[in-house]
């Protein structure tokens, strides 16, 4: 079995829908896995999870977005994403309507800036995307909300 046959199924999932596997998709990914997992958005209350997005507008960055729309089901369409542009950071915060919870998540920035070094040197997307499913979410995120937030490995 290849690496990419490994992947998540939600990965998967994503990658049909954004047309390709790519790490800034898979950051999307994680990102919506990681704050629905915080916020215990599941089943029935899924419908209830926001998200707001800050980033770049141009690709590969903009690649975040749908993979945050495949991840947590909040899109532009069902009013539930909000997408804001960004010099460069790309954040995002979480709320589940009605519970006072908020997760902000900042992608960090050193990961972005190796990212970026190697598709400009002519990395494969799909190897680089594996290196994002494979990282730990404390080394490819910064938790911002530090009193919503417990200290705990994601």
């Amino acid at each position: 079995m290849t690496e990419i046959e490994k992947i998540p199924a939600l990965i998967k999932n994503a990658a049909k829908f954004h047309g390709h596997l790519g790490p800034f998709l898979v950051i999307g990914v994680r990102m919506g896995d990681v704050a629905k997992s915080y916020l215990a958005a599941y089943d029935n209350n899924i419908r209830r999870l926001h998200a707001s997005i800050k980033t770049p507008l141009s690709t590969p960055f903009s690649c975040v977005i749908d993979g945050i729309q495949a991840s947590t089901s909040c899109t532009v369409g069902n009013q539930r994403l909000k997408i804001e542009k960004s010099a460069k950071a790309i954040t995002a915060s979480f709320t589940l309507q009605s519970a006072k919870k908020v997760m902000k998540i900042l992608v960090n920035p050193k990961v972005v800036e190796d990212l970026v070094n190697e598709m400009s040197k002519g990395a494969n997307p799909e190897q680089l995307a594996i290196k994002i499913v494979h990282m730990q979410a404390k080394q490819l995120f910064v938790l911002k909300n530090k009193t919503c937030i417990e200290e705990r490995d994601f």
